[in-house]
């Protein structure tokens, strides 16, 4: 068990408002264990880095919602497992529809081809999504932006985000013929 900093006693109200240099501080004393927690969650560094920095913008934009100083700790280690488990249902997308990434060929002619047919038959499914929901699967799965920020730009609400996506998710599962239970 790590030692908790002295901010963890901070007054709710004091820690609803932190500045930049006491969440850095708050943020730094807690970074080994979400780096392994992340380490662990992600299987790769680089993966963990890249999840790290999103949850410390999220915990950032959302610190208001901490209900109490002494639980600063334990509210920082969920919003990194939150990202991590996000970040591994983007893998999960990503790794039998590869939009974003350039096709690898592999060793023959007929892998090629057939990755290269699979690609434009997701293409295909995507493009004949409704407007609404083909727009939302470009900015969450091509272009990787987290619901909130989809949310904000859309103007809808978070929920509504999520439904759009699930449904156009399944409805491109179930036309390429993959049931990954996602």
């Amino acid at each position: 068990m790590t030692p908790q900093p002295a901010l963890a006693a901070a007054p709710l109200r004091e820690v609803a408002t932190l500045d930049g240099d006491a969440f850095g501080a708050a943020l730094a004393s807690a970074e080994p264990a979400h780096r392994a927690l992340a380490g662990r969650m992600l299987g790769n560094a680089e993966d963990a880095h890249d999840a790290l920095q999103e949850a410390w913008l999220r915990a950032w934009e959302h610190r208001g919602s901490l209900q109490t100083a002494a639980a600063l700790h334990g509210w920082l280690r969920q919003i990194v497992a939150r990202e991590c488990l996000r970040a591994l249902r983007i893998r999960a997308v990503r790794s039998w529809l590869p939009f974003a990434e350039p096709l690898d060929p592999g060793p023959g002619p007929e892998r090629a081809a057939g990755d290269a047919e699979t690609w434009r038959r997701a293409r295909r499914i995507v493009e004949r999504l409704p407007p609404q929901q083909r727009l939302l699967w470009g900015l969450r799965f091509d272009e990787g932006w987290t619901v909130p920020e989809i949310a904000a730009a859309t103007g809808l609400s978070a929920e509504t985000v999520k439904t759009h996506l699930s449904r156009a998710l399944t409805q491109v599962q179930r036309r390429m013929g993959v049931n990954h239970g996602l």
